[in-house]
């Protein structure tokens, strides 16, 4: 049965849930930060969908035989890396400037607008919290901090939009929740080897 989902059904699933991701999420992200790409490089919806599908089937085929593969892992980490790199720099705005006012964000969403823009900043970055995971909790927050301060510096430093506290806030935000989720995971999966063992 997981052979027939991992072959069969499961390919199916991963292109509905891409295009449904694409259309109600990363579009409006996409049209807000990368509108230049959108207009210079054709067919940029079908490559974003297939890699979306591409991210979801990997994740999903370990998630259903509940086996993780170190190879599948660092593929997925490979295209990640890949994807959020282009997403950081491949802004072509020649924007330069500062914003301290870390929580502007929060009466637009209240209020139903840049919702896509700010869940995104949040979600984008959870995955780089799962590699910290064998870290203490401060550790974490500190190398958080440091790395995005590191990539909001190398925005100012090459005109790619603003040094902004919120995208700071946002983001470190997104990884210190995915470090929380990969903590009570491993709790998690201790505690239920532990009652088998007994």
């Amino acid at each position: 049965m997981k052979k027939v989902a991992s072959i069969g059904i499961f390919p199916f699933v991963s292109v509905v849930a891409a295009l449904y991701l694409y259309l109600y999420f990363f579009k409006g992200w996409m049209v807000f930060y990368l509108h230049h790409v959108m207009e210079t490089i054709r067919g940029i919806d079908y490559i974003v969908i297939g890699l979306t599908a591409l991210f979801i089937y990997l994740i999903g085929i370990q998630l259903i035989e509940w086996k993780f593969s170190k190879k599948l892992t660092i593929i997925i980490y490979v295209l990640y890396f890949a994807c959020l790199i282009f997403l950081l720099f491949g802004k072509a705005s020649h924007v330069q400037g500062a914003s301290f006012q870390t929580f502007d964000f929060i009466l637009p969403f209240l209020e139903g607008n840049l919702r896509v823009i700010t869940l995104g900043n949040i979600i984008l970055f959870m995955p780089i919290g799962f590699l910290f995971y064998p870290l203490r909790f401060i550790p974490a927050l500190v190398l958080a901090l440091c790395l995005i301060f590191t990539v909001e510096g190398l925005q100012f430093i090459f005109s790619l939009g603003y040094f902004d506290t919120g995208d700071i806030f946002l983001n470190v935000l997104g990884i210190m929740l995915g470090y929380l989720l990969i903590q009570m995971n491993l709790v998690i999966f201790k505690h239920i080897h532990l009652v088998k063992s007994q």
